[in-house]
């Protein structure tokens, strides 16, 4: 999942596809690409989750940030040596540095925390359905926009497939822990939901704030606040020896999912400039079927009527969400 909702925010309100069948198509190859992306950039969390850890949960979102924090840096560099807009402006720094807070401690950390307590296959549709939830309410709050009788459905739909996914996390909680305790299991059923949460919020939040900017100008903060953070926080919570005994494999794969997740990340952001924004999203979600296969036939987790049902719960309520945005 990662920072699946970031994008759409910004990317919604700074560009206007351009027509065409040529266009669609390079449109729907990004959108793809960005999908695959994130499910890539989730299969190298999924492997890198510590069962039952925070602290590992901790360090391994420090790890995640640097690719994007160097990849967002020299594009903001660049603008600056051209003379183009690289930075946001003086008011919007606070703002969009505690939404980065948000993003990281409360979705990216949580995200990561939930994959090693109820799986891969369980915690991206739960953490979608959130984020569209939560999106959609954080919407009528901050941005005005109307909660209609669709959108009701689409969120009944949705909390229903939080609700089925939540009876199936036991099975995949055990096939993950040695021992899976109802607590433990609820737990990450709620860090799952507090994730998705994050992420829609935190993806108002910018979208309310930021006008006309280049995607970097607003990532280079929230990739920042994450390396910095996340690192602090790994050194002040984790003894020196077991930072220093990180395998070399171990650091790879967590580096690899940041560069998953940065790419996916801008390639959504140029399949924008080529799709509408519902149609973009729609692709974008086939990273739930995705995640689900993944979590099933690479890591063993359980495939059970409550996933396949959950899914499809998801899937319906998102129709529902773009149609409402397109009437």
């Amino acid at each position: 999942m990662s920072e699946v909702c970031e994008s759409p925010s910004v990317e919604k309100e700074i560009v206007t596809p351009p027509h065409g069948a040529a266009q669609a198509w390079i449109g729907v190859l990004f959108g793809f690409v960005a999908a695959v992306g994130y499910t890539a950039a989730n299969i190298a969390l999924r492997e890198s989750a510590r069962p039952g850890d925070i602290d590992w949960s901790i360090w391994i979102t420090a790890h995640k940030a640097v690719p994007a924090f160097f990849l967002t840096w020299s594009l903001v560099l660049t603008n600056y040596f051209r003379g183009a807009v690289a930075f946001p402006p003086r008011h919007l720094v606070l703002p969009l540095i505690c939404t980065g807070i948000a993003m990281q401690f409360g979705g990216n950390m949580m995200f990561q925390y939930s994959l090693g307590l109820i799986g891969l296959a369980m915690t991206v549709p739960i953490c979608f359905s959130m984020i569209l939830t939560g999106g959609a309410v954080a919407s009528r709050f901050f941005l005005g926009e109307p909660i209609t009788g669709r959108t009701l459905l689409a969120l009944a739909f949705l909390m229903g497939a939080v609700t089925i996914l939540s009876f199936g996390a036991g099975e995949a909680s055990q096939a993950i822990l040695s021992s899976a305790s109802g607590s433990q299991i609820a737990l990450g059923i709620t860090v799952a939901m507090i994730a998705g949460t994050s992420y829609g919020v935190s993806g108002v939040v910018i979208r309310r704030n930021v006008r006309n900017l280049p995607v970097s100008a607003t990532l280079f903060l929230i990739s920042t606040t994450g390396l910095v953070g996340m690192t602090l926080a790994s050194v002040l919570r984790i003894p020196m020896e077991e930072l220093l005994a990180t395998t070399p494999r171990e650091t790879g794969i967590m580096l690899l999912a940041g560069f998953f997740n940065a790419i996916a990340f801008y390639s959504i952001g140029f399949a924008y400039r080529h799709l509408p924004v519902n149609q973009v999203n729609m692709i974008n979600t086939s990273q739930i079927a995705m995640a689900s296969l993944a979590g099933v036939m690479i890591f063993m987790e359980p495939l059970t009527i409550w996933l396949i049902s959950g899914v499809i719960l998801t899937m319906i309520g998102l129709i529902l969400m773009e149609r409402r945005q397109q009437s």
